[in-house]
């Protein structure tokens, strides 16, 4: 099987879990007898394991090599997966959620070292499109298992036994993800080499930001139209929906076109469109085809800066770097929506779109102070 073909199953894999403790949550709850602040458990269980994983993933590729470490990696999330399937008790399912998140991040931060370096940036855009094709289907097929009579479990049974699978196959190829990595004994930057060069923190910052502003944006827009503009929870969910389906639908559209006109140019000229659609969204004025539109926007700045990373910051870095704006980015996914909400509490959920606008602005103003090469 070639090689950008399985990244693409990696990818999907890689997304077919995120979505499951939210998906199954009503389930869940009643289960463990716990109360909704359980969830947050969960989520910030599988984030600690997801940042120190990126963190941690420069030093792992170099001792492991990027086939090992994906291998591993896979096995982990499988068996995690498998575990919450066994119903454990609940210390252990969080900490399963925890091995889930070690496993998820490395893998995230060996794929994008290894496809920064091997692919152009259209195979960046598709590879986490396909990460937004996996986070559709893990969800939906719990919704089918459930719907069928069967238990949460079955659905994290189901994601088990994919990863299972795709763990085999990267067990075979496991040799080939050798091939245009730097060898073993190539110059390596430790994390603190690479924080000391300004457009590597720069780049971390854009990774926390952006991501900040992506997650807010899908997790606070049903909750912003519900609470602030009359919209029903039906309506709620679909415009979240909607948010997702264009974000995915842009990354691989957008790839078509990103080599042609060139990644730097590219975010240059889309981030504007991104505070545009925001500010649209902030005013109510078009709420569905603003939140597309700043999905579309947004869609392309994530894998396109990881693409860029080892031209911009040098093979050396590349592979800490790619780890510490995995890192970061799943900072941002914890934090921001977090801090969003606190505000909502404190002035309303009409306050969010123009927060969002505001991150939006910052974004676009740290990708113009990036150096832009055709």
């Amino acid at each position: 099987m070639p090689l950008l073909a399985l990244a693409f199953l990696a990818f999907i894999g890689l997304g077919l879990p995120d979505p499951m403790p939210g998906s199954l949550w009503p389930e869940l709850r009643p289960h463990y007898l716990v109360p909704n602040a359980g969830l947050g458990l969960v989520l910030a269980a599988m984030a600690s394991g997801y940042v120190v994983a990126g963190m941690l993933a420069g030093r792992l590729i170099q001792a492991f090599g990027i086939g090992n470490l994906l291998v591993a990696s896979l096995a982990a999330t499988s068996a995690a997966a498998l575990g919450q399937a066994m119903a454990p008790p609940w210390v252990v399912f969080v900490a399963l959620a925890v091995l889930a998140g070690l496993g998820g991040g490395a893998v995230d931060a060996a794929m994008n070292a290894f496809a920064a370096a091997r692919f152009q940036p259209r195979h960046l855009n598709w590879l986490h499109g396909f990460w937004g094709v996996g986070a559709t289907l893990g969800p939906a097929v719990a919704a089918a298992l459930l719907a069928a009579g069967h238990g949460w479990q079955a659905g994290y049974l189901a994601v088990g036994l994919a990863l299972g699978l795709l763990t085999i196959c990267f067990g075979f190829t496991r040799g080939r993800w050798t091939d245009g990595a730097p060898p073993p004994d190539a110059p390596r930057s430790s994390m603190g080499m690479v924080l000391r060069n300004r457009l590597a923190r720069l780049q971390v910052l854009i990774f926390f930001l952006y991501t900040g502003l992506e997650a807010g944006a899908g997790q606070w827009a049903a909750t912003v139209l519900t609470g602030a503009r009359g919209a029903t929870p039906a309506e709620g969910a679909a415009a979240a929906t909607l948010f997702f389906a264009a974000l995915t639908g842009g990354r691989i559209g957008l790839g078509f076109v990103v080599d042609r006109i060139g990644a730097d140019l590219l975010l240059r000229l889309l981030a504007p469109v991104a505070v545009l659609a925001a500010l649209v969204f902030g005013s109510g004025v078009a709420d569905l085809p603003a939140l597309a539109l700043l999905a579309v926007a947004l869609a392309p700045i994530y894998p396109t800066l990881m693409a860029r990373t080892p031209a911009r910051l040098g093979a050396a870095a590349a592979a800490q770097a790619v780890g510490l704006q995995v890192s970061a980015a799943t900072l941002g996914v914890a934090v921001v929506p977090a801090g969003l909400g606190l505000a909502a509490d404190l002035w309303g959920a009409a306050v969010v779109p123009w927060l969002l606008a505001a991150m939006a602005v910052v974004v676009a103003w740290l990708i113009f102070r990036l150096p832009a090469r055709r």
